[in-house]
């Protein structure tokens, strides 16, 4: 069953990490993509090492997929929201401790990944980002979520593995299409709010290394017959 929810997981994020073709929209360099900042689509910044952006990425008014995953930023600058055409944002594996609230201006976004940071609040303005339907943020500081994700309908996958929750947040029981939770190793987390029964699309839940019992899992198979749940 493990097996399972990694590959769904996998391919899932597999998927999205592909370039559509290997054409002249596509970069690898920020310098590059600005010679000719309207043509670029998707940029690829992984692993490089940087410390800060400049405010003119916010030009590359056409972009839809950006990866700046595996840097060291601990801010994001203003021009990253002025892409209102991002569909893909990959943050995983910055320093970050904060996502701003102009993360609302990026409402094209399909998939936002800021797994393995500090961060330890997320703002209530995600909640706008209604097109969202996968979201990574594993091995992050959180507590709990902003009630306002409560209106996050279009969430498919979501990750909140290795977090600090103690309680599964009363905001995930308004993911009606939610198919996929990651909440284990949230070594606290002993409860969960009775409105999860709403979760009834839900087919994959993982519990596992939570103070979560047997005897819970019990009563969460009658609420969520059709889910497969790990503990």
């Amino acid at each position: 069953m493990k097996l399972g929810f990694v590959l769904l997981f996998l391919l899932t994020a597999t998927t999205t990490q592909l370039v559509a073709q290997s054409d002249n929209t596509s970069f690898t360099s920020l310098e590059e993509a600005l010679k000719n900042p309207a043509k670029a689509k998707s940029l690829n910044l992984k692993g490089l090492g940087l410390t800060t952006l400049p405010e003119s990425i916010g030009t590359l008014v056409n972009l839809e997929r950006l990866n700046l995953s595996g840097n060291k930023l601990t801010t994001l600058p203003d021009g990253i929201f002025l892409l209102k055409k991002l569909k893909y944002l990959n943050l995983n594996g910055n320093k970050l401790t904060t996502i701003p609230p102009a993360i609302a201006n990026l409402k094209n976004l399909t998939e936002l990944e800021i797994a393995f940071n500090g961060i330890s609040v997320l703002p209530k303005e995600v909640a706008q980002l209604s097109n969202l339907s996968r979201l990574a943020a594993a091995k992050n500081n959180l507590k709990t979520l902003p009630l306002e994700m409560l209106k996050m309908t279009s969430m498919k996958i979501a990750d909140f593995s290795y977090n600090l929750f103690v309680a599964i947040p009363q905001a995930i029981t308004g993911m009606k299409n939610l198919k996929a939770l990651d909440i284990s190793f949230n070594k606290s987390l002993a409860k969960f709010p009775p409105e999860i029964k709403n979760l009834q699309a839900l087919k994959i839940l993982n519990l596992k290394n939570t103070k979560i019992t047997a005897e819970q899992v019990k009563t969460l198979n009658w609420s969520l017959f059709s889910c497969t749940i790990m503990l």
